[in-house]
């Protein structure tokens, strides 16, 4: 009976062909009988296993490239953003805004901790707010706040009592709107009464800090629970106007002139310090269109807030331009005396032009505070021309005829 040693798959064959020997000493080969090869399976989980890992370096390297860009384009973003706001902060530090100059630039080193000259000039800042002002602020300043009582409504309640009654507006809005949330009917005119007094003086408060848009929105929504007097409403609409006349700015030179030059009659907010620096951009516009006496005006304007020695000669150029521009012609006479005749005639023509103009903007808003820090406006537009034409013509002639002696007839 046939007993194989080998699998029945395969055979042993010789390495060549040819009958064997004792003497051959060439190794035998396994050969394969099934009729498929043994590497069609290999084969067959080899290729989805390789497309799977191109297409898995190819994502990978994908989102590699993808991630570095958008890095990339937040540290241009943030960079530019640091910019901004560091320039926005030189701005409001030189135009006294010192506690909006605090804020910009401690948002600069939120981004960038390293950021050149930043924390120089929130030193800077910091030693002005320090100082003391002449005028202060008509709302009281807040003092250390005390650990509020939010074990029942009642202790909420004077806990938040405490807080107005110590100019702790914030404190007191945030303790009532917690228990507004927990029970909306509890002494309902008293929560409404605390609420809307401490958004009004939070908003004014934060208005004299600079702050308007915060200011605006305070001072909006304690209007929802009753009106606004007198003052928080002159300060609301001064916000807004301010606004708007800033929106100008760096767009607009002669609008943001015009209305700036208003708001700097309250000097408020730095309005002063930016009017200047429109008046230069709107007077430099009106040199290049050669209206040098409106040229003349806005320099003016300028260095009355503002030095800039660059600017000092080109402007007392201008100046001189429009003085000669503007000076009256010399008056012409003429006297003709004709021959024989002796006719004396005199004309006199006599041409006197006088134009004067003084420029100023076509709105100017006087706004002053008053005693109770209500700026008002009063409108004063002033423009006057003049031209005058004076000829005069005298003409005088005198005519002497002579004599004809008569003829004598003698016999």
């Amino acid at each position: 009976m046939h007993s194989p040693t080998e699998s029945d798959a395969t055979k042993l064959t010789p390495a060549r062909q040819g009958s064997l020997s004792a003497d051959d000493t060439q190794p035998m080969q396994v050969v394969n009988v099934t009729g498929k090869p043994k590497t069609t399976w290999m084969w067959l989980i080899a290729v989805p296993v390789f497309v799977v890992l191109v297409w898995g370096g190819a994502a990978a390297s994908g989102y590699i490239v993808g991630l570095d860009k958008r890095q990339a384009k937040q540290i241009q973003m943030v960079a530019k953003a640091s910019q901004e706001q560091f320039d926005l902060g030189v701005e409001d530090l030189l135009a006294g805004s010192f506690e909006l100059a605090r804020h910009r630039f401690e948002y600069v080193l939120s981004l960038d901790p390293d950021y050149p000259g930043a924390a120089e000039l929130l030193g800077r800042a910091l030693e002005a707010l320090h100082q003391p002002t002449p005028t202060a602020s008509p709302i009281a300043s807040p003092t250390p706040t005390e650990t509020p009582d939010l074990g029942s409504f009642e202790g909420m309640f004077q806990s938040a009592q405490a807080a107005f009654d110590r100019g702790d507006w914030s404190t007191a809005l945030d303790i009532l709107i917690l228990l507004r949330g927990e029970d909306p009917n509890f002494r309902l005119s008293e929560v409404n009464q605390i609420m809307r007094y401490g958004l009004r003086n939070r908003g004014m408060d934060k208005l004299f800090q600079g702050r308007l848009e915060e200011g605006i929105y305070d001072l909006s929504l304690a209007e929802r629970f009753g009106s606004l007097d007198a003052q928080a409403l002159s300060w609301r609409r001064s916000a807004e106007f301010f606004i708007f006349a800033n929106s100008y700015y760096g767009l607009d030179w002669s609008l943001a002139s015009e209305y700036l030059g208003q708001i700097c009659k309250a000097n408020i907010w730095g309005a002063c310090s930016k009017y200047a620096r429109a008046a230069r951009e709107y007077g430099n516009e009106l040199l290049d269109e050669e209206q040098y006496c409106l040229a003349t005006y806005n320099y003016e304007q300028f260095f009355t807030h503002l030095n800039d020695n660059i600017l000092a000669p080109t402007a007392t150029e201008v100046a001189i331009v429009c003085m000669t521009a503007t000076a009256p012609t010399p008056t012409p006479t003429s006297t003709m005396t004709p021959g024989t005749s002796t006719p004396e005639g005199t004309l006199t023509v006599t041409s006197t032009s006088s134009s004067t103009f003084t420029p100023s903007p076509s709105m100017s808003a006087t706004a002053s505070a008053t005693t109770d820090g209500t700026p008002t406006e009063t409108a004063t537009p002033t423009a006057t021309s003049s031209v005058t034409m004076t000829p005069t013509a005298t003409p005088t002639a005198t005519v002497t005829p002579t004599a004809t002696p008569s003829p004598t007839l003698t016999s």
